[in-house]
C-alpha cells in the first residue's frame, strides 16, 4: 500500500510540475527563443515554422502578429541604458544606428503592444523621414514636449515600450558570430 501511495504523490507531483512550467514559459514575459541585443529583444524565430511549442502558445495568448520571415524582425525595448524602466513623461535619446534593412521604423507604444493613443505628439518615424549625421548616425529625442531633430513623443502616464521593426533584413539570420547594433537608449531625466 505505501509503495502505491509513493507512486500516486510521484506522478501527481509530476503532473503538477510539468503544468506549473508550462504555465510559466507561456505566461512568462519574455519567449523562450528571445536574443537580447543591448537592451533591445527580439524573437527571431517567431512566426516561423522554427518556433518552438512555448513561443507559438505565448504568440497565441498575446495575440501579438510578429513579422514573418520574408518581412523583417521587431526588436522591443522596455528599459534604458541603466537598466530603469522607459516612463512616459520622461526624456530619453536614441543614439546610433540600426541593422542594415531596407526601411525601419521606431514606435512608442504601451508595454502590452497597443498604441499610446488620445495623446497629441508623434508616436513613430521611418528611417525614409529622419535626419542623419553625415557618418549615418542619428539621434532620436523620446520626449513629452517637441524637440528639434528627430523627436518621439513620450507623453502617457505609465510605462512604455520602443519597438524597431526592420523590413526586408538579413537581421534576421542570428547566429552565434551574428553581430549588429543597436541604438542606445540613454536617459535625460525625469520631471
Amino acid at each position: 500500500m505505501k509503495a502505491i501511495l509513493t507512486i500516486v504523490a510521484a506522478v501527481a507531483l509530476g503532473v503538477a510540475l510539468g503544468i506549473a512550467s508550462a504555465w510559466e514559459a507561456v505566461e512568462s514575459a519574455r519567449p523562450v527563443d528571445t536574443i537580447r541585443i543591448g537592451v533591445w529583444e527580439a524573437r527571431p524565430s517567431a512566426g516561423t515554422e522554427e518556433a518552438d511549442p512555448y513561443s507559438r502558445a505565448w504568440l497565441a495568448r498575446t495575440g501579438e502578429l510578429p513579422l514573418g520571415s520574408g518581412e523583417g524582425l521587431q526588436l522591443t525595448a522596455v528599459h534604458d541604458e541603466n537598466g530603469m524602466s522607459l516612463r512616459g513623461g520622461c526624456a530619453y535619446r536614441l543614439v546610433g544606428r540600426t541593422p542594415p534593412a531596407r526601411l525601419w521604423t521606431v514606435a512608442v507604444e504601451g508595454t502590452d503592444g497597443d498604441p499610446l493613443a488620445g495623446r497629441p505628439g508623434s508616436r513613430a518615424l521611418g528611417s525614409d523621414a529622419i535626419l542623419r549625421s553625415p557618418d549615418g548616425a542619428f539621434t532620436i529625442h523620446l520626449a513629452p514636449e517637441p524637440r528639434p531633430g528627430n523627436w518621439l513623443s513620450s507623453r502617457h502616464s505609465g510605462p512604455l515600450r520602443l519597438v524597431i521593426r526592420l523590413y526586408d533584413t538579413t537581421a534576421r539570420t542570428v547566429t552565434g558570430v551574428t553581430s549588429f547594433a543597436m541604438p542606445d537608449i540613454l536617459p535625460e531625466g525625469c520631471p
